[in-house]
């Protein structure tokens, strides 16, 4: 329970990113080693990401995903939401859908020349990517929250009345979700605001950067 990991002065005062720490570690760690592996092995996984390329290029030329601030959101939201909503998984899909995202941004990047995407993905890549790494992190506090609290339950006693263990079982696990709720949030915003820079600043920054070089 709370009282074993934190008092409830301590859970607050450590900050959110300094008590979320590793998490944020964890999914950083596997979306960019996922991410240098998807470049450096991409003729080995060619067969297998060439077809999501192509499909993510249909979608756009398509209008399915457009080059509007809404659209650009919408779609990296959704991504998010599926990294916090999988922390329900245990963290098992969270796992697995930070790597594939990571494999797929590396492969993407691979298939063009470097400076070029660099150039056209960093204005918003800096606040997309740091979105997709906390909201990958919420799913993992998320999951974190759904182990302790199944701990808690076979903790129980029987000879205390079951309904108020059940009580403190959810209340001392509170500020642990509370923090993934926060966290994602936070990536939330972070998408939005590289969704704006995306729809509105990165393609013409990118076109004057290649004007110049």
């Amino acid at each position: 329970m709370l009282e074993e990991r934190y008092s409830e002065q301590e859970f607050r005062g450590l900050g959110l990113f300094k008590r979320n720490k590793y998490v944020i570690i964890s999914s950083a760690a596997i979306f960019f080693g996922s991410l240098f592996a998807g470049y450096l092995l991409s003729p080995i996984i060619d067969q297998i990401m060439s077809e999501a390329l192509k499909q993510f290029k249909d979608n756009v030329n398509n209008g399915v995903i457009q080059l509007t601030t809404f659209s650009i959101f919408l779609n990296n939201f959704k991504i998010a939401l599926s990294l916090y909503g999988f922390g329900l998984s245990f963290g098992f899909f969270t796992f697995l859908s930070l790597a594939y995202n990571g494999l797929f941004i590396g492969y993407a990047a691979s298939q063009y020349d470097l400076g070029d995407f660099l150039i056209f993905t960093v204005p918003h890549g800096i606040f997309e990517i740091s979105g997709i790494v906390i909201a990958g992190a919420a799913g993992f506090r998320l999951a974190s929250t759904l182990f302790h609290i199944i701990g808690d339950i076979f903790k129980i006693k029987r000879d205390i009345p079951i309904k108020g263990q059940l009580g403190n079982i959810l209340d001392s696990n509170y500020f642990e979700f509370t923090d993934s709720l926060k966290l994602f949030i936070i990536a939330a915003i972070l998408l939005l605001i590289a969704a704006f820079i995306e729809a509105n600043i990165t393609l013409k920054l990118g076109n004057y950067i290649i004007g110049i070089i």
